[in-house]
C-alpha cells in the first residue's frame, strides 16, 4: 500500500523566508523540511501501488485543462483551530487551486482524504505541549506551471517524499529541476 498525494511544489527561493519563520518555533513543534514544503491538492493515505498508473494518467489529463495561474502566500494560521492547534500553516490564495483539487478527484472511486480542501503550506506539526506561534505575514507569489504526484513514506525521523511524476499545466513548462510526466509508470530509481 502507498501514501500518495498531488501537490504544487514551492519555488526554491521561498525556502529561505519560510525556514526563517520556522526558526521561531519553540517546544514540541516539528518543522517541515524546507525542501518538502508544498500545497497538497489531494491526498490518498492508503492505496495499492497499481493505482499510481491511474493517478499519473489523471494528472496528465487534468494538467492540460488548466492554464498556468498565480498563487500567493500570505498570513499564517492553525488547524484545526487557534484554540487547539496541531498544525501551523501559511495560507495560499489562488483561484484555480480548489478547482484543480476537485478535477483531480472527480469521478475516481478512491479513498481521498475527505476533509474539505483548504489551500495551505504546512510549516510545522505539534507533537506535544508547545507555545502558540505569533502570526506572521508573508507576501510571496509565483506562477504555478506544474504540479506533481508524490509518494510519501513515513519514518520516525519524518516523511520521505519521492516524486513519481510531474504534470505541466496547459501551455506551461516544468518548474526548474523537475521532469515532465512521461508514459513510463514504473517508479523512479532511488538515488
Amino acid at each position: 500500500m502507498m501514501r500518495l498525494f498531488y501537490a504544487i511544489k514551492l519555488p526554491q527561493e521561498f525556502q529561505a523566508p519560510l525556514e526563517a519563520a520556522q526558526r521561531g518555533l519553540r517546544g514540541n513543534w516539528r518543522a517541515v523540511r524546507p525542501d518538502q514544503l508544498h500545497i497538497t491538492l489531494a491526498f490518498l493515505p492508503d492505496v495499492p501501488e497499481s493505482v499510481s498508473r491511474l493517478l499519473i494518467s489523471r494528472g496528465t489529463k487534468v494538467g492540460q485543462q488548466f492554464a498556468p495561474f498565480t498563487v500567493r502566500l500570505r498570513g499564517t494560521g492553525y488547524f484545526p483551530n487557534e484554540g487547539s492547534p496541531r498544525v501551523w500553516f501559511v495560507k495560499a490564495d489562488g483561484e484555480p487551486l480548489a478547482e484543480l483539487s476537485a478535477a483531480l478527484q472527480h469521478d475516481l472511486d478512491l479513498p481521498f482524504d475527505p476533509k474539505p480542501f483548504k489551500a495551505h503550506v504546512t510549516l510545522a506539526r505539534k507533537k506535544g505541549p508547545a507555545p502558540r506561534v505569533p502570526p506572521i505575514t508573508f507576501d510571496l507569489e509565483w506562477e504555478v506551471r506544474s504540479f506533481a504526484l508524490i509518494h510519501s513514506t513515513l519514518h520516525k525521523s519524518g516523511p520521505e517524499y519521492r516524486t513519481l511524476s510531474t504534470f505541466r499545466l496547459r501551455g506551461g513548462s516544468s518548474e526548474p529541476g523537475e521532469q515532465p510526466a512521461s508514459s513510463d509508470t514504473s517508479p523512479p530509481e532511488e538515488a
